[in-house]
């Protein structure tokens, strides 16, 4: 199951990706080499810790856990279709669908 809200502190969507079945939790060295295989920008890999990549003009933070901050990005249904590239990358999309 995929949940995107607005983030008011941040102004932005904040998308989880939830499983009952498993925990989710996010390569995002793996991560990041698929989001560049696809033409989008790496501003900063942190490996343990979050990756930052540009999609669609807009700032995406993708955490361990599955969490996913869109900053500035006010469309949560954009915000899902983008969370759901980042999924497919890491290997959870089916996890999470």
């Amino acid at each position: 199951m995929i949940i995107s809200k607005p983030c008011a502190t941040m102004r932005g969507i904040v998308i989880s990706g939830y499983s009952w079945e498993k925990p989710i939790t996010v390569d995002l060295t793996k991560t990041a080499q698929c989001l560049r295989e696809r033409g989008y920008t790496v501003k900063k890999l942190l490996p343990a810790m979050m990756l930052i990549v540009e999609m669609e003009g807009y700032e995406v933070s993708v955490y361990p856990s599955g969490k996913i901050i869109v900053k500035l990005l006010d469309d949560a249904e954009l915000g899902k279709k983008m969370a759901e590239t980042v999924y497919d990358c890491a290997g959870v999309l089916e996890v999470v669908a």
